[in-house]
C-alpha cells in the first residue's frame, strides 16, 4: 500500500489488520533503524552531524526532517544511509508472509520512489486531494509551508493512482473509507473463497 502524505494509508491497514492482515509500516521500520541502537543512528549522524543526534542516543526526527524536507539533497543522502535497511527488512518480511501463505500488507509511503513496486503482488493507492492533506498535515500541528514541504518530498499522488493496481479515495467521512476499504479487501484477499 502506498500513497501520499496524509492520505489514510494507517487507517486503511488498520482496518485491514482488524479482519485479519498482517501489517508492516516502512515508515514505522526506519523510525526503529533511527532509534537508540537502531543500525543506521550513526551513518545518519556522520552525514548530518551531531545536531541531529538525539538525547537518548538515537536520532531527534524533528531536527532530522527540518533539515531534509526543505533541502531534496539532504532528503536523498537520508534515504541512501536508511532506504537499503528499510528494503531489505520489507524484503525479508514479505517473504515470510508469502512462505507460510498468511495476508500481508507493507505500508509503503515511498514505494514507487524507493523502486520497490516489483516485490509486491499487487499495490492499492490510498489518496485525498491535496486541500484535504493540508487541512491533515495542520491537524498535525504542521506550518502551512511545512506540510506543502512534506507533500511536495514525495511523487504527486495522482503519478502514484496511475502506477497502482487500485485506488481508495479518501476525501470523505471515516465510514465512507471503511466501505471502499472492505471493497478493496474482498477483491484482494477473498477472491475464490
Amino acid at each position: 500500500m502506498t500513497g501520499g502524505i496524509a492520505c489514510g494509508k494507517s487507517t486503511v491497514a488498520g482496518f485491514w489488520r482488524q479482519w485479519g492482515a498482517e501489517v508492516l509500516d516502512a515508515d514505522q521500520v526506519a523510525h526503529g533503524l533511527i532509534a537508540r541502537g537502531g543500525e543506521c543512528v550513526e551513518a545518519v549522524v556522520r552525514e548530518f552531524g551531531p545536531r541531529v543526534r538525539a538525547a537518548h542516543g538515537g536520532v531527534d526526527r524533528s531536527v532530522l526532517g527540518a533539515i531534509v524536507f526543505g533541502d531534496s539533497s539532504a532528503r536523498e543522502r537520508l534515504n541512501a544511509r536508511v532506504h537499503p535497511a528499510v528494503i531489505r527488512r520489507m524484503r525479508i518480511w514479505a517473504e515470510g508472509i508469502r512462505r507460510e501463505g498468511r495476508f500481508g500488507v507493507a505500508v509503503v509511503p515511498l514505494l514507487f520512489e524507493a523502486g520497490m513496486e516489483k516485490d509486491w503482488d499487487a499495490i492499492v493507492c490510498v489518496a485525498s486531494g491535496e486541500t484535504t492533506m493540508l487541512e491533515r498535515l495542520a491537524q498535525r500541528g504542521l506550518s502551512p509551508k511545512e506540510a506543502k514541504a512534506r507533500i511536495a518530498s514525495q511523487w504527486p499522488v495522482r503519478e502514484k493512482m496511475a502506477r497502482a493496481d487500485r485506488v481508495i479515495e479518501n476525501n470523505g467521512s471515516l465510514a465512507e473509507l471503511e466501505l471502499r476499504c472492505r471493497a478493496a479487501w474482498k477483491d484482494l484477499f477473498e477472491q475464490g473463497e
